[in-house]
């Protein structure tokens, strides 16, 4: 059984913009806030299908998740897969025009594998909502610090 959740939220930035931001793998650790590294194994420009490692802390411990680029298009969505021994997390971008900005959805599923991951379920579903809720604040902030015009 996996845990989901979806947070949206109005960004003053457009879509591009958005999109531009996610896309650039080395900001990642500015707005989520377990990262220590987010990166693609090849250089080049992003695309479907590519590789990538998610370095991160949870707690004293460093883990490693190994994805993939599950889906990219420009200004409108962007999504990956990752997965470890424990669990499989799928992560969405949605960006939508709203007059001046962006309606930019984050949806999370989380698959957890296995009997100790599986014990832990309560507990990731109670700490999602916050944690991603946290990464879409950190992520606007991020966005309002680039010029208006950029793009």
């Amino acid at each position: 059984m996996s845990i989901s959740f979806e947070k949206s939220m109005f960004v003053p930035r457009s879509p591009e913009q958005v999109f531009d931001m996610l896309d650039d793998f080395s900001v990642t650790p500015k707005w989520l806030d377990r990262c220590i590294r987010f990166q693609k194994h090849q250089p080049g420009p992003n695309e479907v299908g590519d590789a990538v490692r998610y370095v991160y802390l949870d707690g004293l411990r460093l883990g490693v998740m190994e994805g993939i680029i599950t889906a990219r298009c420009r200004a409108e969505h962007l999504s990956c897969q990752y997965a470890d021994r424990k669990m499989t997390v799928s992560i969405a971008f949605r960006m939508r025009p709203r007059g001046p900005g962006t309606y930019l959805t984050h949806n999370v599923d989380i698959l957890p594998k296995g009997f100790l991951a599986r014990l832990m379920a309560p507990l990731i579903r109670r700490t999602l909502s916050a944690q991603t809720t946290s990464a879409m604040v950190r992520l606007r902030d991020c966005l309002l610090h680039i010029p208006l015009h950029h793009s």
